[in-house]
């Protein structure tokens, strides 16, 4: 992030505004692929029949909802930067290590994304009409928080706690937010994902 100040004349302030304006931006993407992966890895250390729980008045099981939401992520950045949707087979039943990787996939190709966006309004195809490069952005941001909120409410309703993957953890657990005293002792390394706070 620029920490260039206000120089009158130089046009430095509008410098400033664009590098912070990229850099909330990219906070935004790199929390949604932290909660992909958190969910994921949260998962992993379940039984491998937790994937097809279901719940009332959502998506799909837990296996549907996440291969849907990370080939839909995987299909809008490939489109936001000038590529076309994935073709080919996927598994009938995609197992934890199949979602793993693709969310590592979205992850990479998510990483910096945000210096390398077209212009908001470039229009962009889909199968039902052109929508806006913005439109498409937003759509990846937003459907990644619904969908993991219906995994969210089929392991509560199943009566399983789900990991803790808002946005106040990921400042505290991958940013340098305060670590909070109710979480007990501060692990040595935040970088390790410690689901259910410590």
């Amino acid at each position: 992030m620029s920490r260039t100040h206000w120089a009158p004349g130089t046009g430095h302030c509008r410098v400033a505004r664009y590098s912070a304006q990229m850099s909330y931006l990219q906070r935004l993407i790199d929390y949604n692929s932290w909660a992909n992966r958190g969910m994921l890895e949260f998962l992993a250390a379940l039984p491998e029949e937790t994937l097809d729980l279901r719940a009332a008045g959502v998506y799909g099981s837990i296996r549907e909802t996440l291969d849907h939401l990370l080939s839909s992520e995987i299909s809008y950045h490939r489109r936001l930067l000038g590529g076309s949707a994935p073709s080919g087979p996927r598994p009938e039943k995609p197992d934890i290590a199949f979602l793993l990787g693709q969310a590592r996939e979205s992850a990479a190709a998510l990483a910096g994304i945000a210096e390398r966006l077209p212009a908001a309004e470039t229009l962009l195809p889909l199968s039902d009409g052109n929508r806006s490069a913005a439109t498409m952005l937003t759509q990846l941001l937003l459907h990644g928080c619904e969908h993991r909120a219906h995994v969210g409410t089929i392991l509560g309703a199943n009566g399983i706690e789900p990991p803790d993957i808002d946005a106040w953890a990921h400042g505290i657990l991958a940013g340098n937010d305060d670590w909070p005293a109710e979480w007990g002792a501060e692990p040595a390394d935040r970088g390790v994902l410690h689901w259910g706070k410590g």
